[in-house]
């Protein structure tokens, strides 16, 4: 009968959320512990990951890098990102190589 089916969507649903609860064992809640988890896992790295970027973009001349002047292509920025996501270029790569060939770099 179709009150029987209604009470089996409802017993349903209500599996789906004690499966998908914000209790401990439900799936909200296991992933919140997992997003806590990395969070304080990036934390953890940030200063280490800031230095290294330092460091890079000093040894390659990136502490110069414009990125808002335009190319041919639009903004430098958006050239980068074009070569990273069309071709899988790096950031480092395809900023040394815009700078290399004279452009995108700070004025002053």
């Amino acid at each position: 009968s179709h009150y029987e089916e209604i009470i089996l969507e409802i017993d349903a649903n209500l599996k789906i959320l004690e499966q998908t609860s914000n209790e401990e064992g439900g799936a909200v809640y296991d992933y919140t512990l997992q997003l806590t988890q990395l969070t304080d896992e990036i934390s953890k790295l940030q200063p280490q990951y800031d230095q290294a970027t330092q460091d890079l973009n000093t040894k390659f001349g990136l502490d110069e890098w414009c990125g808002e002047c335009k190319g041919g292509w639009g903004t430098c920025d958006g050239r980068v990102e074009y070569l990273r996501s069309t071709y899988g270029n790096s950031v480092v790569l395809s900023k040394v190589e815009i700078m290399g060939e004279g452009l995108c770099k700070k004025e002053g």
